[in-house]
């Protein structure tokens, strides 16, 4: 395994800084905040963590961007809005989850990959708020791969969003 590849500059234009990540409209909360900041995952014995990157031989890309995050570790909101589902990462296993937030500020959705909810759906949540433990990847991977959370972002219309343009351009350090 490879250490963690550092964070590059986002391409979204904040609006303003708050202690937590940046505000979009203004009003004072977090719209957008990193929900790890240990860095991105690597390369690693699975491949790397960026988004676009290759899976299946070539065959799909990476729709999304993984983050190095230990077991337990808490896991923030990317985004500020409304809890829309909390469901199984892969049919049939319920110990790996995924949690969807959807905005109405940014009309941005985010899912995060592997991790335990602490939220329900309906529950608002502000961005870099707790949503929950890092999941251990171990239990359906063989060694060698790093554990990860998983974040994606769509816009309104469903297009595949890359994360480092929409997150705010330097992680926070609140947690680890």
């Amino acid at each position: 395994m490879t250490a963690p590849v550092p964070h590059s500059q986002s391409l979204a234009a904040p609006a303003g800084d708050t202690p937590d990540g940046v505000d979009l409209d203004q009003d004072g909360r977090t719209d957008l905040a990193w929900p790890q900041t240990l860095g991105q995952r690597g390369e690693d014995a699975y491949g790397s963590g960026a988004f676009g990157a290759s899976r299946d031989g070539g065959r799909r890309r990476h729709n999304g961007l993984d983050l190095v995050a230990p077991v337990g570790a808490p896991i923030r909101a990317p985004i500020s809005g409304i809890v829309t589902r909390v469901g199984q990462a892969y049919a049939g296993e319920p110990e790996l989850q995924f949690v969807e937030i959807t905005s109405p500020t940014t009309r941005y959705s985010a899912r995060v990959f592997y991790v335990g909810s602490s939220r329900a759906p309906g529950a608002q949540v502000t961005a870099g708020e707790i949503i929950g433990r890092a999941q251990d990847l171990g239990r359906r991977y063989a060694s060698g791969m790093t554990n990860h959370v998983h974040v994606e972002f769509a816009n309104h219309r469903g297009a595949v969003l890359d994360p480092l343009a929409v997150l705010p351009a330097s992680p926070r350090s609140a947690d680890t």
